[in-house]
């Protein structure tokens, strides 16, 4: 993504892209050393407690492993949806959450922008799934997979062609139909909280569409906490 975006970019940097790739990925880095933590202690655990045992809706479910992986999944994209909306909607996730806005820009190193304590309640959300859902191993890595490389996807500054997005939101979450998600304007902001099927948005009617000339200014109003380590990490107790 990083990459195309360089050959293809739908918006201009309005920042230096090597200040926004060494300050994403030092996030990234610390974020990774931190996490590992949860990781080991919190989500594996719970998998392979699920793994030897029949707790949960698909180890109780009478059939193939093919269907229950595909309810499985459109379980955890359909969670996924909630999470990111109760991000938006309670201030107490949202202090952490907004992080994650205050970038005024909006390129694949986006995808890296998320502060440490939005992580952490995230792995306890997934350690919850885990239990309701009984998701496998094979099938939670695999959704863990898609979820990254469709972040990665939506959060990229690539100018798809009208054609080819059209067709594609229709299913997935694409660059554009993303950048709506992050743009100052609350109405659109407060919407599309879709992470990877777009079926979400339009069953809960939280799909907003916003024009070329919104998707142009993103972030949040306040646009002096875009880079620094510092802020980063007190941004959620200010």
């Amino acid at each position: 993504m990083l990459i195309v975006e360089s050959y293809f970019p739908k918006r201009t940097w309005t920042s230096r892209r090597m200040l926004r790739i060494g300050f994403h990925g030092l996030i990234a880095i610390i974020n990774s050393l931190i996490m590992r933590l949860p990781s080991l202690f919190i989500i594996i655990p719970a998998l392979l407690i699920i793994n030897d045992s029949n707790y949960g809706l698909l180890n109780n479910l009478k059939t193939n492993f093919f269907i229950k992986s595909l309810i499985g999944l459109m379980l955890l994209d359909l969670a996924f949806y909630w999470w990111h909306r109760i991000n938006h909607t309670i201030n107490f996730f949202w202090r952490f959450h907004s992080v994650h806005h205050l970038d005024t820009h909006l390129d694949v190193t986006t995808s890296l922008r998320f502060h440490i304590g939005e992580l952490l309640l995230s792995s306890i959300f997934k350690v919850s799934l885990i239990f309701l859902i009984g998701i496998p191993i094979s099938i939670f890595i695999f959704y863990e997979i898609i979820l990254s490389m469709s972040n990665q996807f939506h959060h990229s500054n690539i100018d798809l062609p009208d054609k080819i997005n059209s067709t594609l939101e229709k299913f997935i979450v694409t660059p554009r139909y993303h950048a709506n998600h992050h743009t100052i304007k609350k109405e659109s902001r407060e919407a599309n909280y879709c992470s990877i099927l777009t079926i979400w948005d339009k069953i809960f009617l939280t799909y907003k569409d916003a024009n070329d000339l919104e998707r142009t200014k993103l972030g949040l109003d306040d646009r002096s906490k875009e880079f620094g380590i510092l802020k980063y990490f007190k941004h959620p107790l200010s």
